[in-house]
């Protein structure tokens, strides 16, 4: 084998993922896309934080950002399961646009307050609570068998890689022209992703053929199924404890980068940046190298090693150090997600699929805003360094105690696909 076959070979399952069409198209959608998210993001985070100054309104912003996905996440997954993924991405895509284009419209005439920006956070957040689950519910019937892991690793790679690109981008629009013209950026992402999933073939009911009645019973029997099933509920049950107490720190960052670095907008870029990287690359390393067998140690080391960097850093005030820690917390909580969802799609059963894949992203979405909102409180009175890393000292030990549980039911019972 010549020395560029080598280095192609662990691209093979990327390559036969990209292969196809559908696959491609979805791709190719979502790589600007989920700039757009984190050029809202971190923008509605600079703009509340510059208009009160309070770690407590950050927590609010991250709150009202993945609430909504805890409590309608599961309904969004029952009805995607009813009326189709794609068309469920579709709508609730297009109706993410418009609410896009109301707050770049009220920032840039200047009238903008604090409960305005808390509500139309709300709003955004309801369309992306039928979105996102929607859109991954979609990925698995895009790939061929033989693509599975590596598609589902190099799905997860562009939304990672936006921990990098976003946030920098987002520094950059703010210094060029303020939230209002990072917002305006985010409008034609939107528009280039719902134009994506308008071109990914789908064969899907149409609408008049589609009851709603019994839909809280769908609810009902897929969460039966999630808690019933072997594996998925510890899956699940860790990835909430680090969603609730390591993902926080992003929304929380604007704090740290003020409070802590004494730093400005350029300096929360970066340090959102150095996260961002570490994401990006450890997703590349799980897109050439992961393997279905690997799994659940790549799940266990991500909890743990995310949480002792995030620890790490809460004990720092000098800013390169924070800057390293930041780097690894990105990256090994990128491989807990990467880990978790692909474990999770491997388990379920197809006629289940949207509604287990829904809950999870319920937790992986919503449950860091319920984190954001408690230790943001918390940080008014102790400060965010110590609420921090109080949440991640929690992690290591609930990781530690559980983890070898998850390990054995993985020998135990074979996956699904």
């Amino acid at each position: 084998m010549s020395w560029l076959a080598r280095l192609a070979a662990p691209f093979a399952g990327a390559r036969r993922a990209l292969a196809s069409r559908p696959y491609r198209l979805y791709w190719i959608g979502q790589l600007p896309h989920v700039q757009g998210i984190w050029l809202h993001r971190v923008a509605a985070g600079w703009m509340i934080f510059d208009m009160t100054g309070s770690p407590a309104w950050l927590g609010a912003i991250g709150f009202a950002i993945a609430a909504p996905s805890l409590i309608l996440s599961p309904i969004a997954g029952a009805v995607c399961d009813r009326i189709g993924h794609r068309r469920t991405a579709v709508l609730a895509t297009a109706s993410g646009m418009c609410v896009m284009v109301c707050t770049t419209v009220l920032a840039a005439l200047h009238l903008m307050t604090p409960i305005l920006l808390f509500s139309l956070v709300i709003v955004l957040a309801v369309c992306v609570a039928f979105e996102f689950p929607s859109r991954q519910a979609l990925v698995p019937s895009l790939l061929p068998r033989d693509a599975f892991t590596e598609g589902m690793a190099l799905n997860w790679a562009v939304f990672n890689m936006a921990f990098f690109t976003g946030p920098l981008f987002a520094g950059i629009l703010l210094t060029l022209g303020g939230p209002q013209l990072a917002f305006a950026s985010a409008i034609c992402t939107y528009a280039w992703m719902t134009g994506s999933l308008f071109r990914i073939p789908a064969n899907e009911p149409p609408l008049r053929d589609v009851k709603f009645s019994g839909l809280f019973g769908d609810i009902a029997t897929g969460v039966t199924y999630t808690l019933r099933h072997p594996v998925i509920p510890w899956i699940i049950g860790l990835q909430v404890a680090a969603s609730l107490l390591v993902r926080p720190y992003i929304d929380l960052m604007p704090g740290f980068a003020v409070q802590v670095f004494g730093r400005d907008e350029q300096g929360l870029a970066s340090l959102l940046a150095a996260s961002g990287v570490g994401a990006l690359i450890f997703s590349i390393l799980l897109t050439m190298y992961s393997r279905e067998r690997w799994l659940v140690y790549s799940f266990a080391i991500g909890m743990i090693g995310s949480a002792i960097m995030l620890l790490l850093f809460t004990t720092t005030a000098q800013y390169w150090v924070g800057l390293i820690c930041l780097f690894f917390v990105g990256g090994l909580a990128t491989t807990t997600g990467i880990s978790n969802a692909t474990l999770i799609q491997q388990y379920v059963d197809t006629n289940y699929r949207g509604r287990v894949v829904s809950l999870n992203m319920a937790f992986q979405v919503g449950t860091p805003a319920l984190g954001s909102l408690v230790l943001g409180w918390i940080a008014e009175y102790v400060g965010l360094q110590i609420a921090v890393g109080t949440g991640a000292a929690v992690v290591i030990m609930l990781t530690a105690i559980n983890i070898r549980h998850l390990i054995r039911k993985r020998r135990e019972i074979p996956p699904a696909l």
